[in-house]
């Protein structure tokens, strides 16, 4: 295993296009965090009118604009400064799962467009082969949601508020890490299909459009009207999109009967079986083809 990664890291080290993503996704995460920032402590415009003008009228609505948006403040406020800040980078998921599906892609369904499949690949171990570019994809992975997370550990002590640091309006974070690793965990399905479609295909191209296919299917499949008065009202809670709902929605959200540990297992399907699949797929493979 441990000369196969280093033969990927000598293949992928110079690649400018990895390193170039693997710098721009945080920096992505940071904007998103700071932009939420602007738009939260931004004062509410009172562009308003009131026909007749009623000038004392107007003064009210306006200040209960600012007293709502106060009392916002208060709330909202400490999920910005440190430690909370980091489960509102790690709410950021949309960079990750883009970047996600972009190394899968690359690294592995490239193999098959460039030809290397048939000159690097045709006498080696191909399943564990796969297995350590899967595992190079996620370290990847970790390491832009590691750069992530400092940014958001740094950018609270230089942040304030009507002169107030931000940090004084810091507030406890239970269950931090465990909430940030589910975060994370979603983004795993959207780099494991791509590997399983990759292998199947041969072809970029055919892989983003099943991608695309299967994620219109399945938010499809979680919308469904008819699930309610079925004999399986559980199915929702165990398709991609439904198992994300449930383990982050609302508590009050429409599947919140399903245990919390259904949508869970069903998650950690999605993001295991298709690289296995892809492996066993792989080390079967007739690549002189």
């Amino acid at each position: 295993m441990r000369h196969l990664l280093a033969a990927d890291r000598v293949r992928f080290g110079r690649r400018r296009d990895l390193w170039f993503l693997v710098a721009l996704v945080p920096v992505v995460m940071l904007i998103m965090f700071l932009a939420g920032y602007h738009t939260l402590t931004t004062p509410p415009l009172d562009n308003f009118f009131i026909d007749p003008p009623d000038p004392v009228a107007q003064a009210q609505l306006h200040d209960q604009m600012l007293a709502d948006w106060h009392q916002r403040l208060a709330t909202e406020l400490p999920a910005y400064a440190f430690p909370a800040g980091l489960l509102l980078m790690a709410d950021n998921v949309a960079p990750l799962i883009l970047l996600a599906i972009y190394l899968a892609t690359a690294l592995v369904v490239g193999e098959f467009e460039w030809g290397t499949v048939r000159t690097l690949h045709l006498t080696s171990q191909r399943g564990r082969t796969l297995a350590v570019r899967v595992g190079l994809i996620l370290g990847l992975m970790g390491l832009v949601t590691a750069i992530g997370l400092l940014f958001a550990a740094i950018a609270p002590f230089f942040m304030s508020f009507e002169g107030t640091p931000l940090q004084q309006y810091a507030a406890p974070a239970p269950d931090l890490w465990t909430a940030i690793a589910l975060r994370l965990l979603i983004v795993l399905p959207f780099m494991a299909l791509p590997v399983l479609l990759g292998v199947l295909t041969r072809s970029m191209g055919i892989t983003f459009v099943l991608l695309v296919l299967f994620f219109a299917a399945d938010l499809g499949l979680m919308g469904a009207p008819f699930w309610p008065g079925s004999p399986l009202p559980w199915v929702p809670a165990v398709t991609l999109s439904g198992a994300i709902n449930r383990l982050l929605g609302p508590p009050e959200g429409p599947m919140t009967w399903v245990p919390w540990g259904v949508s869970l297992a069903a998650l950690l399907a999605w993001g295991i079986v298709p690289i296995l699949v892809a492996i066993g797929r792989f080390r079967r493979l007739d690549i002189s083809e």
